[in-house]
């Protein structure tokens, strides 16, 4: 992947964070004077970077803050400008006054200037019937509570607030809720990130990926990284995930990856 589109995945998902966190003005200082704004609102088209500024601040005053879940997003590039596409799910931080998620997509085009990137064109949109909005309404705060499967999310991604970013073998940016993830398994150079929702292969090699999870999982095996929190239980010298999954524990590694479940599960306990 170029440098120029690599970097041009991870700003799109910083404007996109930073916007869902009622920061919009980030956003607004990476708009060229004339952009193009095409939102989810009716009203929504809008070609200065002024009117964009107005309508993120309306929106802003409606916002509930929230977080992406599992964003993906592709990048295509020529010499002076890069197209960014992606798709993630939008859902309310456990501070909002509710439960809430939905599905978007998303278009941006970057452009290299002497001032540094700057945004041409930016195109965010809702599956038909996903989201129901009345009138001017920033925010679908009409939709209601939440399915159960948000709510299983949640008490998930409160354990643990972070995530992974890892290269598919399409070139595509994925982020992975860590809470999500099971294990981590080597292929080689690169890797196999198995979550809640299915199997990803990606570029990425196991020890990268074990520097950004830091202590949310753990190396059971130089090939394997696991989510202890799926761990369901473990004998010499194996380990059971909770979706059957059995994963090898070498000899040398067992007493000692033993102890350090119980130290870890013990303090679970004491937080509760």
């Amino acid at each position: 992947m170029k440098k120029f589109e690599s970097e041009m995945l991870n700003l799109t998902y910083e404007c996109l964070s930073r916007y869902w966190q009622k920061d919009y003005m980030f956003i607004v200082s990476y708009c060229a004077e004339q952009v193009i704004w095409c939102g989810a609102r009716q009203d929504e088209f809008l070609l200065t970077r002024s009117d964009v500024a107005e309508d993120f601040r309306f929106n802003a005053e409606g916002l509930q803050p929230c977080h992406l879940l599992n964003a993906e997003f592709y990048a295509q590039s020529n010499a002076s400008l890069c197209v960014i596409t992606g798709n993630y799910r939008v859902a309310t931080d456990e501070t909002a006054d509710f439960f809430l998620q939905a599905q978007q997509r998303c278009t941006f085009v970057w452009e290299k200037t002497k001032e540094g990137p700057r945004i041409r064109h930016m195109h965010v949109s809702n599956p038909i019937g996903e989201m129901k909005m009345d009138g001017k309404e920033a925010f679908p705060n009409t939709m209601g509570k939440m399915a159960h499967r948000y709510m299983m999310n949640e008490i998930q991604r409160r354990t643990c607030a972070s995530r992974i970013s890892a290269y598919g073998t399409n070139g595509s940016l994925t982020f992975f809720e860590l809470p999500k993830v099971l294990f981590i398994s080597a292929l080689g150079k690169e890797s196999v990130v198995q979550t809640t929702d299915g199997k990803t292969f990606v570029k990425n090699s196991i020890s990268d990926l074990q520097k950004q999870a830091g202590d949310a999982l753990i190396a059971i095996h130089r090939s394997y990284l696991v989510n202890p929190e799926f761990i369901r239980d473990i004998k010499r010298y194996e380990i059971t995930l909770e979706n059957g999954t059995v994963l090898p524990v070498p000899q040398r590694k067992y007493n000692e990856l033993r102890q350090k479940l119980i130290t870890l599960y013990h303090q679970q306990e004491s937080d509760f």
